[in-house]
């Protein structure tokens, strides 16, 4: 619950700070930019409101969720990126390329092992239930 609680706040951050760049952009309007605060929305704030009704006990542990964590935090950053240099006037496509492949690979990583944990621990349990009914 405090993760979803820290997103909200880093969404509404993000959100505030885009719209008080864009207003100070001397009317250089960019989507990347007004649309950073989407990530930490969707994928934060989304991806714990599901947690929430998975039915089972299990929360990702420290190491996926920091994986994730990184991974969403470096699309918001790319975002921003992204609208900081189309506001200035300039592009740099090498390093949005490497923002965008590292952000989605700490992203599908950590989703990947939370998954993995996940059913790890129901074939766990399955197991020792029917260990429970054998004796």
């Amino acid at each position: 619950m405090r993760t979803l609680f820290i997103y909200i706040g880093v969404t509404l951050f993000i959100g505030l700070f885009s719209t008080i760049y864009e207003i100070n952009s001397h009317n250089v309007i960019n989507a990347s930019m007004i649309c950073a605060f989407i990530y930490p929305l969707v994928l934060g704030v989304g991806m714990y409101l599901a947690i929430r009704f998975i039915p089972t006990d299990k929360v990702p542990g420290m190491i996926p969720a920091t994986i994730y964590h990184f991974g969403v935090a470096m699309c918001t950053v790319r975002s921003i990126f992204i609208g900081v240099l189309e506001i200035y006037g300039t592009t740099n496509r090498a390093m949005v390329a490497i923002y965008t492949v590292l952000a989605w690979l700490f992203i599908i990583v950590g989703l990947g092992l939370y998954l993995f944990i996940l059913i790890k621990g129901i074939i766990d349990k399955r197991k020792k239930s029917n260990r429970l009914t054998i004796e």
